[in-house]
């Protein structure tokens, strides 16, 4: 799977990210292959887990504070407190999946942040304009 973060691609990935060793996102392709599946752990600055998504059902989401919205095309994950856009996800053609913007805690706090233009992580890491093939591994974040 091809995934693009703002302007960067990272290509041949099998579409997990991971934080700090363990798994945080994973996006898959639905069985139908029509469609799109998100798996990820929602964090708060502090790094305690505040929701869990299951292949687009909640397994843990107090008060509903988390919304997701899915269409063939898109699957959007928003903060109903503040507001936020947690991840968005555009399905494109040959299994290529754009992620255009996304504001996340990994589970140590780290912010992790994708815009159009850009995808920061912390203060370790800000991507620009990357094309790299991943082999069919795993997007690491960085500590």
């Amino acid at each position: 799977m091809d995934i693009q973060l703002g302007t960067n691609t990272l290509r041949n990935t099998n579409g997990t990210f991971l934080a700090h060793g363990k798994e945080q996102i994973r996006i898959e392709w639905a069985e139908d292959q029509q469609t799109l599946a998100l798996t990820m752990g929602v964090f708060m600055p502090t790094g305690t887990e505040v929701a869990t998504l299951k292949q687009n059902v909640w397994e843990t989401n107090p008060n509903d504070r988390f919304l997701l919205t899915s269409t063939p095309e898109i699957l959007k994950v928003e903060d109903t407190t503040l507001k936020t856009t947690v991840m968005e996800i555009h399905k494109a053609e040959n299994k290529i999946v754009n992620i255009p913007a996304a504001k996340f805690y990994t589970s140590k706090g780290t912010l992790s942040e994708i815009s159009a233009e850009w995808w920061r992580v912390g203060n370790k890491m800000e991507l620009t304009g990357i094309d790299t093939d991943l082999e069919g591994g795993a997007i690491e974040l960085p500590e």
